[in-house]
């Protein structure tokens, strides 16, 4: 009896955690027009990380912190496992724990150094595929 009380809650709980209302789903937020494309800082991403991360090639990526802002990073040369890339990590050793622009992007055994870090509205929307008929 307790095993299958256990059961149903679990199953209860996931299935209540997983109903979201559209409403309640955090937007993407965006920057003021005179801030986008300036030079700007990840604050506090050495401490609660990045929400989501989508590349541009092997020459950038856009970067999304916690509070769903956009940032564009551009790396120092092709780093070749970015486009590859199920996640990466950031190394602030000389910044403390904020990223900017002399930040190193680490991607899977390659260190990406940034030449410039600035705030994005994000990367574009990718185009609806055909359907063939």
């Amino acid at each position: 009896m307790i095993r299958t009380l256990t059961i149903a809650m679990l199953a209860a709980a996931s299935l209540a955690g997983s109903v979201v209302p559209a409403a309640a789903k955090q937007q993407d937020r965006t920057w003021p027009a005179d801030k986008l494309g300036k030079e700007t800082s990840i604050p506090f991403i050495g401490t609660i990380g990045l929400y989501n991360f989508e590349a541009d090639g092997d020459r950038g990526v856009w970067l999304q912190d916690q509070q769903r802002r956009w940032y564009y990073a551009t790396v120092l040369g092709p780093c070749t496992d970015l486009p590859f890339a199920y996640r990466i990590g950031v190394d602030t050793r000389f910044n403390g724990t904020q990223l900017d622009r002399t930040g190193t992007l680490l991607v899977d055994r390659q260190h990406c150094p940034l030449t410039s870090l600035v705030a994005s509205n994000g990367p574009p929307p990718k185009a609806k595929k055909a359907k063939k008929g």
